[in-house]
Parts: C-alpha cells; structure tokens; sequence
C-alpha cells in the first residue's frame, strides 16, 4: 500500500503555548456578559454565588470593575438574575438604561458586546464575584464567538 502523505523534517519548528491564544471562557469559568441592551451571567456564577435569587450590581467608574453581590428580595436594588429556584439558571438581565448608561461612562462602543471572568472576593465578611472588565473580551453581535 502506497503512502499517500509526505514526510517531513520537524527540526526548527516550536511548540507556541497554548497560553498565547485568545479563548472564550471556559463554562465551567463565572462570566458576566454586557450587552448594548442586557446583562447576563453564567450558570458557574451563579452556582459560586450559592444560587441566591437576587443580586445587587455595583460599578467602579475608574477601574471598568463590576461588582456583584447577594441581597435578598427586600433590597430595593435588588435583581433577580435567576430563572427559578428549583433550577438555578441565569437569565439574560433586559436593562438597556443601565448599560447605555455604563457605555458611555466606561466609553464602549454601542455595537459591540463585553464579557470576562469573574472570580469571588470578599468585602465585611461578604462573600461577592467581582468582574473586571479593564481587558474584556470584545466582539460584534455578528461574529459569534469572535474577537475584535
């Protein structure tokens, strides 16, 4: 039988890390996503942040930092960012005062879309996710999955 593939010299090539490409979070990784209209969050935050109901959201202006934290149902800020108790799923948060607000102060531009990782802090004793979206992803709504 014929080989049908042509052999060749590997000597010279390198091996480029994995760490060099851009990726999507992973879905195991907590994400918050911001786009021209909504909010949305992954389910691995929500599971981090215990599933609570209800969350405050909190901005730095300065740092592009995005804070949430668990409050229950009586906080007047308060946001439902769950689709049931019974199965913790995120919803997509509609909330286009807030974030044409937040594009212009942090100065995005209105088509595009913003995610990045989260991780959970801590601030008097309060368990948190805080997102800093200084180095987002960024992608037009077209280009699913892609990046700017």
């Amino acid at each position: 039988m014929e080989n049908k593939y042509t052999e060749i010299n590997l000597e010279g090539f390198q091996v480029v890390s994995g760490e060099m490409f851009a990726h999507l979070p992973r879905k195991s990784e907590p994400t918050c996503t911001i786009f021209p209209t909504a909010i949305s969050f992954s389910k691995s935050a929500v599971e981090l942040l215990n599933g609570c109901e209800h969350i405050r959201i909190e901005i730095n202006p300065k740092t592009h930092g995005l804070l949430v934290v668990p409050v229950n149902s009586k906080d007047r800020d308060g946001v439902r960012w769950i689709k049931s108790v019974k199965a913790v799923n995120p919803k997509k948060i509609e909330c286009s005062t807030f974030t044409k607000q937040l594009y212009e102060t942090w100065g995005w531009e209105d088509e595009l879309r913003y995610r990045t990782s989260g991780k959970l802090v801590t601030a008097d004793n309060k368990l948190m996710m805080f997102f800093d979206f200084s180095n987002a992803e960024v992608w037009k709504k077209s280009e699913v999955g892609g990046h700017r």
